[in-house]
């Protein structure tokens, strides 16, 4: 925001210098002389009024019961600029000083003094337009800030719709392996300690290191084959350097969540495909899940469920132009493709 504030400074300072800048070489005849000194006055004056117009009675515009003093303002300013260049004014000898003698307690009028209206009402507008450009600008911004509130807000609830969900589908695992007595529920136990350690550490918000992220991803998986045993074949593929990158967290876990809930009920043999990748020589992080269905069951393609609906829209809030992902149905299988380009 400052550069919009010097920007005007440094145009008016190269003015209030340009009778220096192009004046003839030395020596310099009184008459150029007497001028370039006014010209040099003038341009400091109109510097002057157009901070003061932008920055002491623009502002009063903004309330109605002050715009009488805006205009009260902005005709002193003109008195006070039309009196002050008539006393600069070349006299006719065309010193500034025969001026001052001739032109002492009455104003002269002529062109010059038409002059000197032309230069003040444009500054005026110029003074105006610059205003009305810096509200423009500062009403941008906080509507910008306004929106990034909303997202915000709408991440943290989105957030806070993954914990509780994520927990609920793990309880019922442990729920399973208490029913069946299974040996495997103490380990199952120190399994989740540590998905819900890392619920509490890491997920707060921040990116997080993608390997981590991926290691998560395979303790939860860890868990559910506890669960599931023989009775389930599940594919895992990793493929790439993943410590250079980071990703939202609990980003990919609703996509094998909904891998686990429809790909084994009511299927004789249940299978699960997890591929996660990076493309060598780039950032885009390439993620496969495909599940098997049954024919009995039809899950929702459009993810109007928690999980998937809840990381489509976050991945359209984070990666708004940087993802893409796609949703495939067959009779007996299910898939999802997300591709990601990682900073």
């Amino acid at each position: 925001m400052w550069i919009y504030h010097t920007v005007p400074l440094l145009i008016w300072l190269g003015l209030v210098l340009l009778p220096f800048l192009f004046s003839p070489g030395p020596p310099i005849p009184s008459d150029n002389h007497g001028f370039m000194i006014k010209m040099f006055y003038g341009n400091i004056l109109l510097l002057i009024i157009f901070y003061i117009h932008s920055y002491a009675l623009f502002p009063l515009l903004e309330f109605k019961e002050r715009k009488f003093w805006y205009f009260l303002g902005l005709i002193i300013c003109l008195l006070v600029y039309v009196f002050i260049s008539e006393q600069l004014r070349p006299g006719p000898h065309g010193s500034m000083e025969s001026g001052r003698m001739q032109g002492r307690g009455e104003f002269r009028g002529g062109p010059g003094y038409y002059f000197h209206l032309v230069r003040f009402f444009i500054v005026i507008i110029c003074s105006y337009s610059y205003c009305l450009f810096l509200d423009n600008i500062k009403r941008e911004r906080i509507i910008k800030e306004k929106e990034n509130t909303q997202l915000k807000t709408e991440l943290n609830f989105l957030r806070s719709q993954i914990s509780p969900h994520f927990m609920f589908n793990v309880l019922n695992s442990m729920v399973s392996l208490a029913r069946k007595k299974s040996d495997m529920l103490e380990p199952a136990l120190v399994n989740m300690s540590s998905l819900m350690r890392y619920m509490l550490y890491e997920n707060n918000g921040n990116p997080v290191n993608l390997g981590t992220e991926i290691e998560y991803l395979k303790n939860y998986i860890d868990l559910q084959l506890l669960r599931y045993g023989d009775s389930l074949k599940l594919n895992l593929y990793i493929n790439g350097r993943f410590d250079e990158y980071r990703i939202e967290p609990m980003l990919l876990i609703p996509f094998v969540e909904n891998a686990f809930k429809h790909g084994i009920s009511m299927i004789e043999e249940p299978l699960i495909d997890i591929s996660i990748s990076m493309e060598e020589g780039s950032s885009n992080l390439k993620f496969i899940v495909m599940n098997t269905i049954s024919s009995l069951e039809s899950p929702d393609e459009n993810g109007r469920g928690i999980g998937l609906s809840n990381v489509k829209r976050r991945l359209a809030l984070l990666y708004p132009d940087s993802y893409k992902l796609q949703i495939e149905k067959t009779e007996t299988a299910f898939k999802v493709i997300v591709n990601i380009k990682l900073a």
